[in-house]
């Protein structure tokens, strides 16, 4: 089994992250689809996108069995009908990633460390935080500032956030494994989270506390 990471945390949230390794064949035998989910991934087009779909549906079945049927809201954001918790979900080149937590809106998110993420980096890191960021681990900086932000927008209940305005990062420091602060201003009022940042091989982890 390709689970090469699987936690929880004081607060109740649980994680897991899948390295896949499999075949199409094998993860559609190992993630059971229902008839509705059969049509859906039938819809996708790219390989990749099936692959990384499948993978999380495999992980959550790691956690929940059975498992539940992930349902989207119109938002875009991932829930469970079953109601029995909040679900967040991510995926990047091999990586799929969920947590879980039973009472509030978890957020956790994986990217691959890739320097095209230097050139869209004026979209979402704010003066302040362009100020901290230094040269020489300059792309590993940046996929961890997105990565945390995206955590802090996944785990907003309404979404609808700037990245740029609405959501900052404390420094980052460059780790196997840290800490860092993150930060949502919306409407007049602050949501402070801590968050967890992990290095997996090229890739970058960040979740709720």
């Amino acid at each position: 089994m390709p689970v090469i990471l699987k936690l929880t945390t004081p607060s109740g949230l649980s994680a897991g992250v899948w390295e896949i390794t499999e075949t199409h064949k094998q993860l559609m035998e190992m993630a059971a689809l229902s008839e509705d989910e059969k049509k859906v991934i039938a819809s996708f087009k790219n390989e990749a996108r099936r692959m990384q779909w499948l993978a999380v549906r495999v992980l959550l079945g790691q956690f929940m069995n059975p498992r539940p049927v992930i349902a989207y809201k119109e938002n875009g954001k991932p829930f469970l009908p079953n109601g029995k918790a909040h679900i967040s979900i991510s995926h990047s080149g091999k990586m799929a990633a969920i947590a879980l937590h039973p009472s509030v809106h978890p957020g956790i998110d994986v990217e691959e460390i890739h320097p095209k993420i230097n050139k869209i980096a004026h979209r979402f890191v704010s003066d302040k935080e362009m100020a901290y960021l230094k040269q020489d681990t300059l792309t590993e900086q940046l996929c961890i500032i997105w990565a945390a932000k995206e955590v802090l927008y996944k785990s907003h209940p309404e979404g609808m956030l700037s990245f740029k305005e609405n959501l900052s990062v404390s420094p980052v420091k460059i780790a196997d494994k840290s800490e860092l602060q993150g930060t949502i201003t919306k409407d007049g009022k602050t949501i402070n989270h801590k968050l967890v940042c992990q290095k997996i091989n090229n890739y970058i982890l960040v979740y709720t506390m």
